[in-house]
């Protein structure tokens, strides 16, 4: 995982069926990957706002890399941020405060 830093609030790692159901029910799910410096800049940027959302690694779950892809045409960019009415990717500083923003008024992982 990209997480080294042992500060770092600890986040909800799921499965895509899971991210799935906590979107329709009102939450936010982050797709990520290993390696990827956008993913590093997100989490970074929303703090402890992270744990709020549910994070879900494309690389350990097909289905999630699939659901990317069918959300950004074909392509597996990450961090892929979704709600039930929008997605987008943060990858710039403004995008990342957009996330905050949604994560922060979405309803909290269980």
């Amino acid at each position: 995982m990209f997480r080294k830093d042992p500060a770092r609030r600890a986040r909800p790692e799921v499965s895509q069926a899971e991210a799935a159901r906590h979107v329709a029910d009102g939450g936010v799910a982050v797709y990520w990957r290993p390696g990827c410096p956008f993913c590093s800049m997100l989490e970074r940027g929303l703090g402890e706002e992270a744990g709020r959302a549910v994070w879900t690694n494309i690389w350990e779950d097909r289905d999630a890399l699939a659901h990317v892809e069918s959300l950004n045409d074909g392509n597996a960019t990450v961090p892929t941020v979704v709600t039930a009415e929008e997605h987008f990717v943060a990858a710039s500083p403004a995008q990342v405060a957009a996330a905050k923003a949604l994560i922060a008024g979405a309803r909290t992982h269980p």
